[in-house]
């Protein structure tokens, strides 16, 4: 063997070397992401069950059962705004905020739809809640694949009553 074939051998070697390594190398930064990701949803699923929030949602479920229009509402939908960047920028994995959130936003969406639609007239802004609107999208399309659905789910004057009643309920 000689000295070019022995060098273009090492350097073939050092090649595959530097391949694995970067190979290894994301790899782990794709689990130190999720993990990452995973951490923050954990955390945030405890901001939400705090006694603050849970005031917060009470509060918003009685407005949106009286029918008025408050800050109230503002408070959880500020929560969630949020979410929807994260989902986007793949900072946080969306069928785990699927799992965890999706019965809240969904349904908040539902209720609050109205609004939601008033605060972007009444600033004249279209970016109100745009984070949220995402998220509701996204939210949706797990839903309709994970239920085998037709259609994103709707909730009817009875569901939206209950849903309001458990919320207003929290202890």
């Amino acid at each position: 063997m000689n000295i070019n074939s022995l060098a273009a051998w090492s350097g073939a070697i050092v090649a595959l070397a530097t391949l694995v390594v970067a190979v290894v190398t994301w790899c782990q930064l794709c689990h130190s992401r999720f993990a990452l990701g995973v951490s923050i949803v954990l955390k945030l699923d405890a901001i939400f069950d705090a006694e603050i929030m849970r005031t917060k949602r009470r509060n918003a479920a009685k407005a949106l059962k009286d029918g008025t229009k408050g800050r109230e509402v503002e408070e959880v939908l500020d929560f969630f705004e949020p979410f929807g960047l994260l989902v986007r920028r793949k900072a946080i994995d969306k069928e785990i905020v699927w799992s965890y959130f999706s019965y809240w936003v969904l349904r908040y969406d539902a209720l609050a739809r109205y609004q939601i639609i008033a605060r972007r007239e009444e600033e004249s802004d279209e970016t109100y809640y745009q984070g949220f609107d995402y998220l509701v999208k996204v939210l949706k399309q797990i839903d309709v694949k994970k239920r085998k659905l037709k259609s994103p789910p709707e909730f009817n004057s009875k569901k939206r009553d209950e849903f309001l009643e458990d919320e207003i309920g929290l202890t």
